[in-house]
């Protein structure tokens, strides 16, 4: 597994602030973000914790306040995120479960595992809200033209 259930919660809430960096009001609510994301609001409260302290996002209080983004959507990856919730030692761990598993001592998963984990880090070291939001954009494009095109009369799909 990649992502536990509150990495995923903290990604989907995280490009869901991203998405929201255009609005005139820069504060976002937990509630706001919990009821958009079918979140439940008590797990993503003591998620946003760790990202404050991480400094993933920023709180403010008050009337208007509420969470925003720490940093720019193009500077928090996808890594960074699993790394406050979650911790990244899972993406080092020997497949086989073994204490000591290297090229000196490899258990019998270890050639076909160090690639996929590497590609793994890779990607999530490299991809970042920004392109999170972009993809999300693209699908529901996609998405909403297809739902278009199905209209009665419509050609149906091989």
């Amino acid at each position: 597994m990649i992502y536990s259930t509150a990495s995923e919660y903290a990604l989907r809430a995280l490009t869901h602030l991203a998405q929201q960096q255009a609005r005139p009001r820069p504060f976002t609510t937990l509630r706001e973000i919990a009821e958009a994301e079918d979140i439940p609001y008590p797990f993503l409260a003591k998620i946003s914790q760790g990202l404050v302290r991480a400094g993933l996002l920023s709180s403010a209080k008050g009337r208007k306040g509420g969470y925003a983004l720490g940093r720019p959507p193009r500077e928090i990856t996808l890594h960074d995120i699993k790394e406050v919730v979650d911790g990244t030692d899972d993406l080092q761990r020997c497949a086989s479960g073994l204490d000591r598993c290297d090229d000196e001592m490899p258990c019998p998963l270890h050639d076909a595992w160090k690639p996929i984990r590497e590609q793994i880090r890779t990607y999530m070291k490299t991809t970042t809200l920004e392109d999170m939001v972009e993809a999300l954009a693209r699908k529901r494009t996609l998405v909403t033209g297809e739902t278009a095109n199905m209209g009665i009369g419509a050609p149906t799909p091989n």
